[in-house]
């Protein structure tokens, strides 16, 4: 994936100063290249990443020039002027939840993953490890420490934070599912956190689907305990459910089926109705917006998918948030997981 330094040598010296002071309009950056094309692949990668930042000006007046967010639809134009970010220029909290499916498979992914993205925090579900075993060390080492709650080869779910992390908790306030390493809290920067992963459901018709009914219900009451009405709070995770005909591929199909059923919906609607706002859904409401792709159908090369991982903010937390994407490059990458990132951004 690349680092910074690595963009910085595809800029001629002549104009790495001015890209950092003053910008440089993207058809003059292009022009200087010797390399354009890996130079544009790379100018989108560290803007999505927040290494650069690009300023557009439809007036051509200079002080009604506007900051353009990334979005998986984001395009550049001729005129956009851009800018290698630094760090006096806004100071963003990032945080992203991811379900890894395994972190052992997936670690080299994940350690080149939070070297571009940069993370404050990252909720990690699907560890599928247990906690002798978590690469704590690697992750130190990558700049994050580390907070794990897992099981050999099922479930598991782990925060790491560029911050001190505070006010662990593991599992359920009042003990329940403690079979099952599927929820971890904490509190990062001031913002509290519960990473979940809630139960797939299997079938309709099976005691995993009212498993999974009765741990959502469990897990609003978790949510009530909490009490951060007046503190931001952010429910992360793998949910296990698609919202609306929207979040699925094919909404007739998928009709009454796991992940997108009438009891489920309710249930989400419930935990919502708290105040909680599906960050990625304020930003970009687009359908065909995946965040889980079936590796055994192809699904991602086939475009069918669904989106189940979100990040749920409280009034408080919605308030400063910036941006939220699903990061689709990541499914792309050798041996990814089943599952992209969701990002926000937050102006704390």
């Amino acid at each position: 994936m690349g680092s910074r330094k690595d963009f910085e040598t595809l800029i001629p010296d002549k104009i790495r100063k001015k890209l950092r002071n003053d910008g440089v309009p993207f058809s003059e950056l292009r022009q200087a290249s010797k390399t354009p094309e890996n130079l544009i692949e790379a100018i989108y990668r560290y803007w999505r990443g927040g290494n650069v930042r690009i300023e557009r000006n439809w007036n051509g007046i200079p002080a009604e020039a506007e900051n353009v967010p990334y979005s998986n639809s984001a395009c550049l134009l001729p005129d956009d002027r851009i800018y290698l970010e630094n760090s006096t220029f806004r100071d963003l909290w990032k945080a992203a939840t991811w379900n890894v499916n395994s972190i052992r498979t997936r670690l080299p992914l994940l350690l080149e993953w939070l070297e571009e993205q940069n993370p404050d925090v990252v909720c990690l579900q699907e560890t599928k490890v247990e906690d002798a075993q978590f690469p704590a060390w690697e992750l130190r080492q990558a700049g994050y420490e580390s907070v794990c709650y897992g099981q050999k080869s099922y479930n598991g779910v782990a925060i790491l934070s560029k911050h001190p992390i505070k006010d662990v908790q593991l599992g359920f306030h009042n003990c329940y599912d403690q079979d099952n390493a599927r929820l971890i809290a904490a509190t990062v920067s001031g913002v509290r956190l519960v990473n979940v992963y809630i139960p797939q459901g299997q079938t309709t018709e099976s005691d995993k689907f009212k498993y999974k009914l009765t741990f959502i219900e469990e897990l609003i009451q978790e949510i009530l305990a909490e009490n951060f009405s007046d503190s931001p709070l952010a429910i992360m995770g793998d949910f296990n459910i698609a919202p609306k005909a929207e979040d699925v591929s094919n909404p007739e199909a998928m009709q009454n089926k796991v992940s997108f059923h009438p009891e489920e919906h309710a249930l989400l609607a419930k935990l919502t109705d708290f105040g909680l706002c599906d960050l990625f859904r304020k930003f970009d409401p687009r359908s065909g917006q995946f965040s889980w792709w079936d590796f055994r159908t192809q699904g991602f090369e086939r475009g069918e998918g669904m989106r189940i991982d979100f990040i749920l903010a409280n009034t408080v937390l919605t308030s400063s948030c910036q941006a939220c994407i699903i990061d689709t490059e990541a499914r792309q990458q050798d041996r990814p997981s089943d599952h992209a990132p969701v990002i926000g951004e937050f102006k704390l």
